[in-house]
């Protein structure tokens, strides 16, 4: 069997988007050293990756393996759900007090309006039964982004405009206090960078791996800026003085 080449071992990395970093290769039981496709260093042998890639910082990052694990809180933790509202694809996260502890997305695949809105009404009720929140932040909507230029559709933004008060009315009926947080002000508070609406999405993704070494979607990565700036923000300079409405 003839010897493997680095340039064979950078092909066969490059399908996981890992990398070596190590310009020389010498046998299976060398340890060299590869980059993790979250950029982490790896320090390891080609004969214990070759077949599976095994990042040790990615496989100690509790954030990815709690992601759908519904965790019991404490009576003293004050746990907040944050939401990139959308009628297609809703952007979540939740904190301990300023802790994340868990992210992701709800999809819903209707075509009709109101039964994607029913949906994500049902959907957010048992997230408030099960997760037990004591507050529910929600991306305010605007027309226009000032900043950049850009025009939001009339129709979206009546949908959406519309989903926000099924979920305002919805935080109501459960008796969960909820704030409103206008997309400037939050992005503002996260130092969010950028002069289009792709650029401040970009821009809150490279915060969200900064902050937690996670890679996210923009929607969740919206998400984690709400919730970041309502408990960063607001509650550690006591803005929110009284958690009920």
């Amino acid at each position: 069997m003839s010897k493997i080449s680095l340039e064979e071992i950078q092909q066969i990395l490059k399908q996981d988007n890992w990398k070596i970093i190590t310009d020389k290769y010498t046998n299976l039981d060398t340890e060299m050293e590869f980059e993790c496709d979250e950029g982490h260093k790896v320090y390891t042998t080609w004969k214990k990756i070759r077949n599976k890639r095994i990042c040790p910082t990615c496989e100690n990052n509790k954030l990815k393996a709690i992601n759908k694990q519904i965790m019991t809180k404490s009576p003293k933790v004050k746990r907040i759900l944050a939401l990139d509202q959308a009628s297609h694809i809703t952007g979540y996260a939740i904190f301990d007090d300023n802790k994340l502890v868990t992210y992701g997305t709800f999809k819903t695949n209707q075509s009709d309006e109101i039964a994607r809105c029913n949906s994500i009404k049902n959907w957010l009720i048992s997230m408030i039964n099960n997760w037990q929140l004591d507050m529910i932040g929600i991306e305010g909507v605007q027309l226009q982004d000032e900043s950049s230029g850009n025009k939001m559709g009339v129709t979206v933004f009546q949908t959406l405009a519309r989903l926000q008060g099924i979920l305002m009315e919805t935080c109501y009926a459960f008796k969960i206090p909820y704030e409103i947080c206008p997309t400037n002000t939050w992005r503002h508070s996260c130092g969010v960078k950028g002069r289009s609406r792709a650029d401040k999405k970009k821009s809150m993704q490279l915060l969200v791996k900064q902050w937690y070494d996670i890679t996210v979607t923009d929607d969740e990565a919206d998400a984690i800026g709400i919730g970041y700036h309502l408990t960063n923000i607001l509650i550690k300079n006591t803005k929110i003085e009284n958690w009920e409405i």
